[in-house]
């Protein structure tokens, strides 16, 4: 099992001191007669102290006296810690124990100057936890690179791919999200816009809840060199008492791609007897799955094809130009209200909601039931809505809790990080992001390849509202009696022992 890592930023995670510091710089900047500080303020937070500089140079004229302006801010800021203490954040003294308790190495990357890291740290008593401490000035640039964080696990020795970040503003998560790992936010002083939220792992109101975050277990990732977004469900526990037998669920994007490498992993690892495609015949007949011996295919669309709508697993699948795609989607979220989150999210009410779809799953909930041994695996073309809704109605009636069902959904975006990246490169490469409407299509664009807890939490949503409990609806509109509910549980489940 790989070590547990996790580094934290120190400014608005750890100490609320990024709202000491904007009281201290907004009096500086009164006497300089500076009237639009706090927009500096939040455009530099998790810089070090050479790019903010360059910001505040860039922003006032190559004379603005910087280095003045910084003595007089740092001495008022010692000032006010010397005299009121630090301000250390809910949650901190309890979730630090805990994370030495379950064995995880512990570090710390902030742009502040590491002097003052092990300054403010030894003051709040909370050195002793970090194995390692890394400050701005021992990197060229800090945020928003990577580098601040890729030196902090390399001395800490963990894989940037395997290890939590966590930050609390833009440039922070920014220089994670580059280094490649898990970025959780804990929002202080400025929230997320939607670019920011589709590089986060979770999101959450403060480090109390991290703990039960970090306890959820993660899903095995199956290494299929040809398909992304592959993964046993195997190992995740129910609310009373069991778990899901591994090997036996597989959930995963298209298998069009998948080398012959990948189709011995799957019929000698894991045994694979049933794969249920959710694709519309359209789609498969573009990508077809490869044909695999001994593998019963069962299609099963979830969408019928006047109903696809412009979506990741649709237009651009199809082979359809980058740019119509960008077109298309800015043209759809334009023309609705909410903007590229609430398109989304009625993307999802819509498929919980339509009769068809609901035919649909129920189909797939007897499939499960009718294969008696071997793995099932069930696909779209990203593993993203489809399955992923389709995977939230397996696992609820298989009694795994709400927040392990989202955890799970959540994965995706780590899993698919680096397909959505070079996608995102190649469609937004005539793009300039600089500009407003750049950005916001750009934005929008990543929005299709990405993931949101508020996108599965609708469907859930439309569940309750329509049956009372996601277990009702499961019984009168997907006809998951009792019994066959017993019989799902019994064949994919297994007592928890540990």
């Amino acid at each position: 099992m790989a070590e547990k890592a996790i580094i934290f930023d120190m400014d608005g995670v750890l100490f609320d001191t990024e709202r000491l510091y904007m009281e201290v710089w907004r009096t500086v900047a009164a006497k300089r007669g500076i009237t639009d500080i706090e927009d500096a303020v939040q455009g530099c937070v998790g810089l070090n102290n050479n790019d903010t500089k360059a910001f505040f140079q860039r922003r006032y004229g190559e004379d603005f006296a910087f280095e003045e302006y910084m003595r007089e801010t740092s001495a008022m800021v010692r000032e006010r810690i010397a005299d009121e203490g630090l301000w250390v954040k809910e949650g901190v003294y309890e979730l630090l124990p805990w994370l030495k308790r379950e064995g995880y190495k512990i570090a710390l990357a902030s742009s502040t100057r590491v002097s003052t890291v092990k300054s403010h740290l030894a003051q709040a008593k909370l050195a002793d936890y970090f194995e390692v401490m890394v400050g701005g000035d021992m990197v060229e640039h800090s945020k928003p690179q990577p580098d601040i964080y890729l030196l902090a696990c390399s001395r800490l020795g963990a894989d940037p791919g395997q290890t939590y970040a966590v930050e609390d503003s833009p440039n922070g998560i920014r220089s994670a999200y580059a280094a490649g790992m898990k970025v959780i936010m804990v929002p202080d002083m400025i929230q997320p816009d939607e670019e920011i939220e589709s590089l986060l792992y979770r999101k959450m109101d403060s480090l109390k809840k991290m703990q039960s975050v970090l306890e959820l277990q993660d899903a095995v990732r199956i290494p299929l060199t040809g398909a992304a977004n592959t993964r046993d469900l195997g190992g995740y526990r129910t609310t009373d008492g069991y778990r899901i037998c591994p090997g036996r669920l597989i959930r995963s994007g298209a298998l069009c791609q998948a080398t012959e490498a990948d189709a011995q992993i799957l019929l000698q690892e894991y045994g694979l007897k049933a794969i249920v495609d959710l694709r519309t015949p359209a789609e498969r007949e573009d990508k077809p799955d490869p044909l695999l011996a001994g593998v019963k295919v069962f299609p099963v669309p979830i969408l019928e094809e006047e109903t696809m709508g412009i979506t990741r697993e649709s237009e651009y699948k199809k082979g359809a130009d980058g740019q119509d795609v960008i077109a298309k989607v800015v043209q759809a979220i334009h023309a609705g209200a909410g903007g590229p989150a609430a398109y989304m999210r009625n993307l999802y009410v819509n498929i919980i909601k339509s009769p068809y779809s609901r035919k649909q799953y129920r189909r797939f909930l007897e499939i499960l039931l009718e294969v008696e041994e071997g793995a099932v695996l069930w696909h779209c073309s990203a593993g993203k809505d489809r399955v992923g809704v389709g995977t939230a109605l397996l696992l609820s009636a298989l009694g795994v809790s709400r927040a392990q069902i989202m955890a799970d959904y959540i994965q995706t975006n780590e899993f698919g990080r680096k397909e959505v990246d070079g996608l995102m490169e190649k469609m937004t490469a005539h793009m300039d992001i600089t500009t407003p409407q750049g950005k916001a299509a750009a934005s929008a664009v990543r929005l299709l390849f990405t993931v949101k807890e508020e996108y599965l939490e609708s469907v859930f949503a439309v569940m309750e509202e329509e049956c009372g409990t996601v277990e009702r609806f499961l019984e009168q509109e997907l006809g998951l009696t009792e019994e066959k509910r017993c019989k799902l549980r019994s064949r994919y489940l297994m007592e928890d022992k540990e």
